[in-house]
């Protein structure tokens, strides 16, 4: 089962964004006695400010923060983990490319279980195509 909420606020500059995910996981069984499933909380909250609001595309910087556990439980040991990501997104034509990092960190209260600290970098170009007024009749 899985249940979500979300929120968002804009303006013509920004908008703000917030959601909530559920995950029931208990109900499966592992095949390995070394872990259990746990139910899965997610929170994330972001923001995105366009720079030119009143042209038609326009660069967009975005940021997000997000907050959850894993679904793994190791030796009875919960797993939380925070995420950080920042980005920005370029109009190149009738396209947009956009360029981002993440930070992750795992974050456990006992050493002996598994730690984990990334840093990832995402490129998207997402191509788009001219429509003019003969097209749409």
């Amino acid at each position: 089962m899985h249940i979500g909420l979300g929120i968002a606020v804009q303006s013509p500059k920004w908008l703000l964004t917030a959601d909530y995910n559920y995950t029931d996981w208990s109900r499966n069984s592992p095949s390995d006695t070394g872990f259990d499933y746990e139910n899965q909380h997610k929170i994330n909250i972001g923001s995105s400010y366009t720079l030119h609001p009143r042209r038609p595309r326009s660069t967009e910087l975005m940021l997000g923060v997000g907050f959850g556990n894993s679904y793994i439980s190791m030796k009875n040991q919960k797993m939380n983990y925070l995420e950080v990501s920042a980005g920005v997104s370029l109009p190149i034509r009738y396209s947009y490319l956009s360029l981002g990092a993440t930070w992750r960190r795992q974050m456990n209260p006992d050493s002996h279980v598994m730690q984990e600290c990334r840093w990832s970098i995402n490129l998207n170009l997402t191509f788009g195509e001219r429509i003019s007024k003969s097209k749409l009749q």
